[in-house]
């Protein structure tokens, strides 16, 4: 298990983000978060992320959520 802020460095989770991440889009975050409420998933498109370079060292609620957990 990948804990963020452990001790890895930026370019570390960059390459854990390109190889793993489903936002990953050419270094870009494509935005998409989602978390469960009541057993339905819901999705939104978070404009903090969206469009924007990839920000794993600043607490992407996705890349620690789903992509640390899964690796």
């Amino acid at each position: 298990m990948v804990v963020v802020g452990s001790g890895k460095s930026k370019s570390k989770l960059l390459e854990l983000a390109r190889k793993n991440c489903a936002n990953w889009d050419n270094g870009k975050c494509i935005g998409c978060m989602m978390k469960t409420e009541d057993k339905v998933i819901i999705f939104r498109i978070s404009g903090r992320f969206a469009n924007k370079p990839c920000q794993v060292n600043k607490k992407c609620e996705y890349f620690e959520n789903v992509v640390i957990n899964g690796t």
